[in-house]
């Protein structure tokens, strides 16, 4: 552990947030692609279907699983700098190959190169906020770091939506050659900007700052192995785990299906669109605004969780209503309610984070956010998997949202959140 005197935080960990963030808002850009231009290339492109845009969507979430743990050892024996670099080249790389020819089926396969490698470099970018914030921010400004990056990878949604603005959906068959041309003007677009941000990357991006930002940063971490073995056998940080994952998971995977959960409510696709549009851009910000508010008022994360997670509820409740006609469906109560529960539940997450990261203190903050991932990406998986049942329909989605978004709620009350971290740093102030 250093002596307070050597603790010093640097402009530079400004430089190092802009350029982790836009890192993670192209990331996620790169990584739902397809799907607001669906249409789009299931008419100009030959071969592509649902099953397509699904399957280049998913090898985000199939890479992750793979890559997570080599990743969480990799970062913590070569440090930040390196998974930084080897996530940018990889998106560089990645986004170039589905450059090099518009003509299919080459095309496909290069796209499906393009998600596999992305995908890799996700392992890092979707967990690596939590060390980036510890290593480079200090106490009052850890969480409020964290958040912005986090908020930043869900920005990159937004910008997805914007795509059909360039990429229309071609009029006839002889307008098919203009939609191939716009589609690859987007792709050229979106590879130079990787190319950048590899070029930034490589300049200047530090893996750590000369002395530490706080006293618990600098604390030796436990190698992963142990970390993993310590996670695994801590019944509190696993109850603890449930809830994250049956809180947070439903209403990203959610809003991924948003329109069928709409439809019967009058709300088509155009009308749909802009209330998912909305409901990314709010999520995008909320987790900023808790974030800091946490920094500022630290020590009261249990009551800013519970808040969360009980005004989620309420929106949740309030669209089951609006959903089965006991309240007359009206605009502005859709837009409230999914823009409040989506945006609500989003900006608990670097709450969660931070909690867990506290509970499982001094295992390294990339392998807790890693299986905190991981758990929120298996119940996205089960959720979304319903929707394989023949005959399911989309009634169920209400009440089952506004069962997981309440499930946690009381027995959060009983967990007795540490403060660990803070407790550490609090002593370089006395």
């Amino acid at each position: 552990m250093p002596k307070v005197e050597s603790v010093r935080v640097y402009n530079a960990r400004f430089w190092i947030l802009a350029v982790f963030s836009f890192m993670s808002f192209v990331h996620n850009l790169v990584w739902i692609t397809w799907g607001p231009i669906s249409e789009s290339m299931e008419k100009a492109f030959q071969g592509w279907n649902s099953s397509t845009v699904s399957l280049l969507t998913n090898w985000i979430t199939i890479m992750y699983v793979i890559w997570v743990l080599p990743t969480c050892w990799a970062t913590q024996r070569w440090g930040l700098r390196v998974g930084t670099v080897v996530s940018a080249l990889l998106m560089a790389m990645g986004t170039a190959v589905r450059c090099i020819t518009p003509v299919t089926p080459a095309f496909t396969v290069l796209c499906h190169v393009c998600a596999i490698m992305t995908g890799i470099a996700g392992a890092f970018i979707i967990t690596a906020p939590s060390i980036v914030a510890a290593q480079w921010f200090p106490a009052k400004e850890r969480t409020t770091a964290m958040a912005v990056m986090i908020g930043s990878h869900q920005l990159g949604g937004v910008g997805s939506y914007l795509e059909p603005l360039l990429v229309h959906v071609p009029s006839s068959s002889s307008a098919n050659s203009q939609t191939v041309h716009e589609v690859m003007t987007l792709l050229y677009i979106v590879a130079g900007v990787c190319a950048a941000l590899l070029v930034a990357v490589v300049v200047y991006y530090p893996d750590k700052p000369p002395s530490p930002p706080s006293l618990s940063s600098a604390a030796t971490r436990f190698p992963i192995t142990p970390g993993l073995k310590t996670l695994a056998t801590h019944k509190k940080f696993l109850v603890f785990l449930v809830f994250y994952g049956i809180f947070v998971g439903p209403p990203i995977a959610w809003l991924t299906v948003l329109p069928y959960s709409l439809k019967s409510l009058d709300f088509h696709q155009d009308s749909a669109m802009w209330v998912g549009l909305v409901s990314m851009l709010a999520s995008s910000v909320s987790p900023v605004i808790v974030g800091r508010l946490n920094d500022l008022v630290q020590g009261h994360i249990k009551l800013l969780l519970f808040s969360l997670m009980a005004i989620t509820t309420v929106c949740f409740y309030w669209f089951l209503l609006l959903t089965y006609g006991v309240l007359p469906v009206s605009t502005w109560q859709v837009y409230v309610t999914v823009v409040g529960a989506v945006s609500f539940s989003y900006a608990a997450m670097p709450l969660f984070w931070e909690a867990a990261i506290d509970f499982s203190y001094p295992v390294p903050e990339i392998l807790v956010t890693g299986v905190l991932v991981a758990i929120d990406s298996l119940f996205i998986a089960l959720f979304l998997l319903v929707l394989n049942i023949p005959n399911v329909g989309y009634d169920w989605m209400a009440p089952t949202q506004t069962l997981t978004s309440s499930l946690p709620v009381l027995p959060l009350l009983w967990l007795k959140l540490r403060n660990t971290r803070a407790d550490i740093d609090s002593s370089s102030r006395i």
